[in-house]
């Protein structure tokens, strides 16, 4: 089963995606862009915030409708957004146009600086309201570890857990990150579908550690995968 089927996310319905929380959105991003190219999807990428360009794909800054359909007719999968700050993308805002011109479209909405857990800022995370989904990615690799050397924002997390700052990340503080509204819950609108992605298991007992908040975010009603990158995949450069 694919990504998109394992989430139970549906390219004909979820058309706008949005990432949020921790390490891992952008790989999760690509992957999800390569399956909908494959699935016959053209796909544009874009930000609310800011992401790396990638290498592979079309870039373009002009959200004009009918710029977009032709730059997808020729290239399937393109990324849509103005070069900023340290070579950054920064996106455009137009998701109902870019809905108009893409079968899929996948926007990283919120940002961690590569660490695998944080409690959003109160400017965070920019969730597109024509959003149809968000996903909140969660680095495993967080477990047992210091807040303050684990998640973005530790003192944010540490507020929200009501712990020290030297307190180690449990499995019982991820769960609650993950289904807070103040965590990866927040600004998910009724009508958004919720997902999350327990990234880097890497190793059964991450894996074995990873499924057990998995089993306890279904009894939340809140569906969820446990999920490895490989260290080629890791950043996406390598399905486009």
């Amino acid at each position: 089963m694919g990504l998109w089927g394992a989430l139970r996310l549906n390219m004909d319905v979820h058309r706008a995606v949005a990432l949020v929380g921790g390490g891992g959105k952008s790989s999760t991003m690509y992957a999800l862009a390569r399956e909908a190219a494959d699935g016959g999807r053209r796909v544009i990428v874009t930000t609310s915030t800011h992401i790396m360009p990638h290498p592979g794909l079309f870039l373009t800054d002009n959200p004009d409708p009918d710029h977009l359909r032709a730059c997808l007719a020729e290239h399937g999968v393109i990324t849509l957004g103005t070069l900023g700050r340290a070579d950054k993308l920064c996106g455009t805002g137009e998701i109902g146009v870019c809905k108009q011109a893409a079968g899929v479209v996948l926007i990283e909405a919120d940002g961690a600086r590569l660490m695998p857990l944080k409690i959003p800022a109160d400017h965070e995370p920019v969730i597109p309201p024509e959003s149809d989904a968000v996903i909140a990615v969660a680095g495993l690799d967080a477990l047992d570890k210091p807040i303050a050397a684990a998640c973005h924002r530790p003192e944010r997390v540490a507020a929200f857990l009501d712990k020290p700052m030297e307190a180690l990340v449990t499995e019982e503080d991820m769960l609650h990150i993950l289904s807070s509204p103040l965590g990866g819950r927040k600004q998910v609108a009724p009508h958004m579908a919720y997902r999350c992605v327990l990234n880097k298991a890497d190793g059964p007992d991450l894996a074995r550690r990873g499924a057990e908040i998995q089993k306890a975010l279904a009894g939340l009603g809140i569906d969820s995968i446990v999920k490895h990158y490989t260290e080629k995949e890791r950043g996406g450069l390598c399905w486009f």
